[in-house]
């Protein structure tokens, strides 16, 4: 699924809007600790992201020019 600049700029932050957050941020995905998951790896266990969830942390992910939210989850794959 294609997303515009401009939509892709909705989902992730920049930097200083993660830091703001408090929460954890990673710049690889190495080191992401195990049970963070992003939107569409919860989806594909079958464990949803709901509409007021809010992210555990976020990872850097250069394609989507920003920081992607990291939701926590018990990997029942």
């Amino acid at each position: 699924m294609y997303k515009s600049p401009e939509e892709r700029m909705k989902i992730s932050l920049r930097r200083k809007e993660v830091e703001a957050t408090g929460k954890p941020f990673y710049t690889k995905y190495e080191d992401v600790p195990e049970g963070l998951f992003s939107e569409t790896q919860c989806t594909k266990m079958k464990q949803p992201v709901s509409k007021n969830e809010k992210p555990a942390a976020y990872v850097l992910n250069r394609m989507w020019n920003g920081y992607l939210p990291l939701y926590k989850r018990n990997d029942l794959q």
